[in-house]
């Protein structure tokens, strides 16, 4: 039901898109709609779609939303949709874990930095003094954690 809801509004900011288009949003109507577009976006981001798939989102969604007869047959292509996604989420996962080694790489050569066997690199801030314990040795620890 969320799903319906959420495609007829997006359907519906999207046949007053061109009226809109050209200028930013004016009064509140414009700019709930704007916010709308900008939500159902987050939906559907995760496709990563080029300017000309999503030309033909918005066909399909003006299509549906004016009760048009469809293009294709939702029956067919609905099931294709979830493949498409896990597609372009392998395809940014991919280029994240290059992403990520090259800077992985990039610290491990900066000084002062290991690189531990399972890759992670390590940069002492500054290096400690006294005994090194153990993986034996029950240790304290004094730590405060803030997520900044």
């Amino acid at each position: 039901m969320r799903t319906r809801i959420l495609t007829i509004a997006a359907g519906l900011f999207l046949l007053a898109a061109p009226l809109w288009a050209a200028s930013d949003p004016a009064n509140d109507d414009q700019k709930t709609l704007y916010a709308l577009g900008l939500a159902l976006s987050q939906s559907i981001g995760t496709f990563s779609l080029t300017e000309a798939e999503l030309d033909m989102v918005k066909s399909g969604m003006t299509d549906g939303v004016l009760k048009r007869s469809p293009k294709v047959d939702l029956q067919t292509f609905g099931p294709k949709i979830q493949q498409l996604q896990q597609a372009r989420l392998a395809l940014v996962a991919e280029g994240e874990k290059k992403a990520g080694s090259a800077f992985a790489a990039k610290a491990a050569t900066e000084k002062g930095a290991v690189k531990t066997e399972s890759g992670i690199v390590i940069t002492p801030i500054k290096p400690g003094t006294g005994a090194t314990p153990k993986a034996t040795d029950t240790v304290k620890v004094h730590y405060h954690g803030t997520l900044t």
